[in-house]
């Protein structure tokens, strides 16, 4: 995915997931893109969406992923000690603090100089997650796992993270459907529900440090981790409590199906009128109590579960009357 720079300030731009404005978080110029652009990521989030349609057959999902990565870009970082090491990324993002690369199997952070710490403090936040013993899901594999740290010879530094194979940054889809994005919702609250047990407050909660797999829905927490505080934490002229990265995953999941923000989200056609309630709602007390609230959101819009065999596409499951 090519990367956009400001023209106010030379920052990397903030595509819109509607693929037809970009915003700089540095300066905050807005722009409209042009035709070519606007192309470019609309196609960009069609062949990632496309993902999502593939079946059990994981000759052919490996096949897309082949292609998709042997357009990756390629970068290679000298270390203090003399070694290179080459970052074959995909996705490149970058923020006042650091530059994250998606690799195929990891997630290489750069922190710029004089941010140093902020590798120590995303080691120490994620090395102090803790599991509920009756843990059944395996919720762990949803965090991240550290695989390495480097010292660069221009001063800055690298913590390499490593992800699921099939993780995509969230922000690589674009805009999707609601019954997708109820899907999401639904792993984002397990998430915050770890959050919740361990008393942590993630402010970067958002669709560039959530990363999922096309084909299961499921969502991982990887970026942003050296701002995570405990809960009831005092930063920035405000207190964070865990009802924050509730407010951030009805945030995240509004830009998701292409609305502007939790409080402007609407029914739809396709979001119906619980669903779009629960994006405009405040956080219940707790996640889990929240997590049960979504629970009843979803069976008011969507009806019971049920298990669809995923070899079709989403006309055939979604489609009206079928």
């Amino acid at each position: 995915m090519k990367n956009l720079n400001c023209k106010n300030c030379g920052g990397p731009m903030v595509i819109d997931p509607s693929g037809t404005t970009a915003s700089c978080p540095y300066c905050g110029s807005n722009y409209v893109l042009d035709h070519s652009d606007t192309d470019y990521y609309r196609d960009f989030y069609r062949r990632m969406r496309g993902f999502l349609q593939l079946s059990a057959d994981g000759q052919e999902r490996r096949r897309r992923a082949d292609e998709l990565w042997n357009n990756a870009a390629s970068e290679v970082f000298e270390c203090t000690d003399g070694r290179q090491i080459d970052v074959k990324s995909m996705h490149i993002y970058k923020d006042r603090v650091m530059t994250a690369y998606t690799a195929r199997q990891n997630i290489i952070f750069r922190f710029d100089i004089g941010n140093e710490d902020k590798a120590d403090k995303y080691r120490r936040n994620v090395s102090s997650i803790d599991y509920p013993s009756a843990d059944t899901r395996g919720l762990s594999d949803f965090f991240p796992r550290i695989s390495g740290g480097f010292e660069l010879s221009d001063g800055t530094t690298l913590l390499a993270v490593k992800k699921h194979e099939d993780g995509y940054p969230l922000r690589l889809f674009g805009t999707l459907s609601g019954r997708h994005t109820a899907w999401l919702i639904g792993r984002m609250e397990n998430l915050c529900c770890v959050l919740e047990y361990n008393s942590i407050v993630h402010p970067e909660l958002s669709a560039d440090t959530i990363y999922i797999n096309p084909y299961d829905h499921q969502a991982s927490l990887y970026g942003g981790w050296w701002n995570a505080v405990p809960n009831n934490t005092s930063a920035n002229g405000r207190i964070w409590t865990t009802r924050d990265n509730l407010t951030a995953l009805r945030e995240t999941a509004a830009k998701v199906l292409g609305f502007a923000s939790a409080s402007d989200a609407c029914p739809t056609d396709d979001v119906p009128k619980p669903f779009a309630d629960f994006l405009r709602s405040a956080p219940l007390s707790n996640a889990y109590e929240d997590f049960g609230y979504w629970d009843d959101v979803l069976i008011k819009s969507y009806g019971e579960r049920k298990f669809i065999n995923m070899e079709t596409d989403d006309q055939q499951i979604y489609g009206k009357g079928k």
